[in-house]
């Protein structure tokens, strides 16, 4: 598989679609870009989450905008 390494896990994908929070220039693969989303979003969110809260912040951090509706359609 042709593809490029992750300069964060070595992970080799298709393509590096996300932005780095560390230096905001560095391409990385959606997993650690996720992963650097929530840990961003935790490390500034003081108050303990729900397990609600948790979860819509894991589903709205992937940006899969079929992940998002479907959590609005099952959690409203």
């Amino acid at each position: 598989m042709n593809g490029e390494k992750c300069p964060i896990c070595g992970t080799v994908v298709a393509r590096l679609l996300a932005l780095s929070r560390i230096d905001n220039k560095t391409m990385i693969c959606d997993s650690c870009g996720t992963r650097q989303a929530l840990e961003d979003f935790a490390k500034h969110y003081q108050k303990k989450l729900s397990p609600f809260e948790r979860t819509r912040a894991q589903v709205y951090a992937t940006g899969n905008k079929y992940a998002i509706e479907n959590f609005e359609a099952t959690h409203s």
